[in-house]
């Protein structure tokens, strides 16, 4: 059975993906290691924070698509001011957030859908 993302649910998988980039970054940073990106290991956290909780996926879609739109929109932008760690880690937690804020509307929207068409 699904059940609606709560608000709560977003913001702890979202505070656990800013978590792990910049920790995942830091890591990067004092390696020197430029092309370890920890953006696809918080896609797969998200991806499986999906599944598991059997969620709509239209709005796993969109939630994905967001987020890309929002990393490679934001490295593009903060790279040549921040530099590449700095900004690979604020574009990849921003880009889980939107993930997450975006599923949890659009999965509580069609919740209320299907409450009503009963």
């Amino acid at each position: 059975m699904r059940r609606s993302v709560s608000w709560r649910e977003a913001a702890l998988a979202a505070a656990a993906c800013w978590a792990v980039s910049g920790l995942g970054y830091t890591a990067s940073a004092a390696l020197d290691e430029p092309h370890l990106s920890v953006a696809p290991l918080i896609g797969v956290g998200l991806v499986q924070w999906f599944r598991t909780r059997h969620r709509s996926w239209p709005a796993g879609i969109a939630a994905g698509a967001a987020g890309v739109a929002v990393l490679f929109g934001l490295v593009d932008a903060l790279r040549p001011e921040l530099g590449r760690y700095v900004a690979d880690a604020l574009a990849t937690g921003a880009a889980a957030t939107v993930s997450a804020a975006v599923l949890t509307l659009l999965n509580r929207v069609e919740g209320r859908r299907r409450a009503a068409a009963r």
